[in-house]
């Protein structure tokens, strides 16, 4: 936690393997455009993280 957001990285990670975070809870601004925005990047990056564990 930073600033009472979820701390994550350009590919929103956080620093708990295969935990992914996006939107308000990954902090300002509060706009519906980030948030879609994040959690497309999350959710391609979630699907790889799970995609390597296969291999």
């Amino acid at each position: 936690m930073e600033n009472g957001h979820i701390k994550v990285d350009r590919e929103m990670k956080t620093n708990i393997p295969g935990c992914f975070a996006a939107g308000d809870c990954a902090g300002k601004p509060y706009q519906y455009l980030k948030s879609a925005g994040e959690g497309q990047v999350a959710a391609l990056n979630a699907v790889s993280y799970i995609d390597s564990l296969k291999k």
